[in-house]
């Protein structure tokens, strides 16, 4: 088992859409869609984190690679936080219509 990264110690929920098969290319690029939950110093943040390649088909809208904030939720906000998360990362079967809809609402979101 991989020990978990600093930095995804306080995720709360995380949900990997779609990301590169390991077995078509085991030594790299990786590529990932991402949405997850965490906590942050006074409440709760939903992101979406794009990392596609610059020859994906799916780049169409316009949407650049990032991380995106969704929402965020007050420190009482927790169960808000990963029902938007779980919402949002669930709300189609097709990874493609998933993806299409995170970057709808990237349009909005602040990119950081």
């Amino acid at each position: 088992m991989n020990p978990i990264p600093e930095s995804k110690k306080n995720h709360l929920w995380r949900k990997t859409i779609w990301h590169t098969d390991p077995e078509i290319s085991p030594l790299g690029p990786h590529h990932s869609v991402e949405v997850y939950c965490c906590e942050e110093s006074n409440g709760y943040a939903v992101w979406y984190a794009r990392r596609l390649a610059k020859d994906d088909p799916r780049n169409g809208s316009g949407t650049d690679n990032g991380d995106y904030l969704l929402g965020y939720h007050g420190r009482n906000g927790r169960d808000a936080a990963i029902e938007q998360a779980v919402l949002i990362a669930n709300s189609n079967a097709s990874a493609d219509k998933v993806i299409a809809a995170l970057d709808e609402l990237a349009k909005t979101a602040q990119k950081v």
